[in-house]
């Protein structure tokens, strides 16, 4: 390696060090308790958090942290918090509809994450799977790069040949499964991709950002390049999905919603789960398994959610012409730096003559005679303020409220876990037949969230019906799912989960 580019490196090294939040992350006094903290509470599907939720579980794990490792955590739950946004650790929005702040791991934190986790459960450094899945990329790329039609129809020729091979392979000798051992091999090379993809997510969100302010600062600053971004506005181009970050987004957002696709894909993913292999997994690889579908789509929607309010906002930008209000307030702002720069090199003179038309406030006097005293008596409330007592508060009045306003989960899993016991596999039509809903459309929306989640998808559709508050009579068409294993509670998922002391004692 040539002196420049060592030099080079060093400089590329020290700006990383300087700026990147996952290397200040990494190096930080208090780092193993940041990233207990984090990973505790952006865990599982909790991509965003409201400030009262992260501010609560904090106070709750702050000092369980203190006692176990005699780490030196001075500071309140509030200032770590606020000292972890400063620092590049999290990302704080306020979403227009939101009725507060949500935070969520920003993509220097999830690398953060990944590198300590690789540390603690490092990879095998060299298997077949991944030697196999090398090569076969190295194939595919070498096939989809050839110009030559010859060896292309002998490629596919030779590979029409072995597939026939195989097939009647099946049919003398039966099909010849891999053993468990490579089974369980190649699915923790899956998992090791889908425990990427939070800081892939991340990453494409962050770039995205990254362009819209890109596109903000260029019509602000750049007269040319500013004059382009204009018009191309006015011609109707969303920019933001024509950068390279919105394109290739999209690319993957339209394969997640081609509904073929898509049903093969999750068809795949749920014979996989089938599989005997998937007991020999610990349990927090079989709930990445479990969970791939809805991380997809969550994290996916929150991506194209976030691209969509960029684009608005910058569209809303450009045509209420903000953008020229902004403009001028920048063209003063650089004449007064430039005017303050002229004038020190005038030498500062505080009397020295400055060619500039500078506008007063005005200010009306008047005579203290037309002033008039505020007596604090005028606002006194004589009036006694009336005292009531607290009532009696009624469990049930309380659970009837709860009804009204909530998804009764409790009922849901009750009603899918009672046919699942009497032997049952019922779709979301039959649990509907045999357990009413009670709470009309929510429970239909809560059935199905729970078959998207825990059910098997079935081919075809069915019929849900169900029977409105008012009395009416209601029915829609909707893919079919099965329940085919009993559908632990959300109580029940976090009894599962070992907590600290136990990680501890372990």
């Amino acid at each position: 390696m040539s002196a420049e580019r060592t030099i080079a490196n060093a400089l590329t090294f020290s700006e990383l060090a300087a700026k990147e939040p996952a290397w200040a992350l990494l190096r930080a006094k208090n780092a193993p308790a940041i990233l207990t903290v984090l990973s505790a509470v952006f865990r599982g599907d909790n991509r965003q958090v409201p400030g009262s939720e992260l501010l609560a579980a904090t106070a709750q794990i702050l000092p369980e942290v203190r006692e176990q490792t005699g780490l030196e955590l001075k500071l309140s739950t509030e200032a770590y918090i606020e000292e972890w946004v400063r620092s590049g650790f999290l990302t704080r929005r306020a979403p227009q509809d939101a009725l507060e702040e949500l935070y969520e791991l920003s993509p220097g934190a999830h690398l953060a994450h990944d590198f300590v986790e690789q540390l603690h459960t490092p990879k095998r450094a060299v298997t077949r799977s991944r030697l196999s899945n090398v090569f076969n990329s190295l194939r595919a790329l070498e096939a989809d790069t050839d110009p030559d039609e010859n060896r292309a129809i002998e490629r596919l020729e030779r590979q029409r040949d072995e597939l026939q091979r195989r097939i009647d392979s099946i049919r003398v000798d039966g099909v010849r499964m891999v053993d468990t051992d490579d089974a369980v091999e190649q699915a923790r090379e899956v998992i090791s991709l889908i425990r990427d993809l939070p800081t892939d997510f991340a990453r494409v969100q962050s770039e995205i950002e990254r362009e819209d302010l890109k596109l903000r600062e260029q019509i602000l600053t750049d007269d040319r390049r500013g004059a382009e971004v204009l018009e191309e506005f006015f011609n109707g181009l969303d920019l933001i999905d024509q950068s390279d970050a919105g394109q290739a987004f999209n690319g993957f957002y339209r394969l997640l919603l081609d509904h073929q696709e898509s049903a093969r894909f999750e068809a795949t993913h749920s014979e996989v789960l089938k599989r005997d292999f998937i007991t020999n997994l610990d349990w927090e690889e079989q709930a990445l398994l479990w969970g791939l579908m809805t991380t997809l789509r969550s994290s996916a929607g929150a991506v194209q959610e976030a691209k969509t309010r960029l684009s608005r906002s910058l569209r809303r930008f450009v045509q209420s012409r903000e953008n020229e209000s902004h403009k001028g307030l920048l063209d003063s702002i650089k004449n007064v730096e430039v005017a303050a720069l002229q004038f020190t090199k005038n030498g500062g003179k505080t009397r020295h003559t400055l060619d500039i038309d500078l506008r007063l406030t005005r200010g009306q006097f008047s005579t203290a005679a037309s002033w008039t005293l505020r007596d604090p008596a005028d606002f006194h409330i004589e009036t006694n303020v009336p005292i009531h007592q607290p009532g009696h508060l009624d469990p049930q009045e309380l659970r009837a409220r709860l009804r009204d306003t909530e998804v009764d989960w409790g009922e849901l899993h009750l009603a899918i876990n009672d046919l699942v016991e009497e032997g049952q596999q019922p779709t979301v039509a039959e649990v509907l037949q045999s357990r009413p809903a009670t709470q009309g459309l929510a429970s239909v929306v809560g059935l199905i969230q729970l078959a998207r989640q825990r059910g098997n998808r079935t081919e075809g559709t069915e019929l849900l019906r169900w029977t409105s508050p008012e009395g009416k009579l209601l029915q829609a068409r909707y893919p079919t799912y099965e329940f085919r294993e009993y559908v632990p509670t959300v109580t029940q998922l976090w009894d599962d989960q070992p907590t600290m002391k136990d990680n501890a004692n372990a």
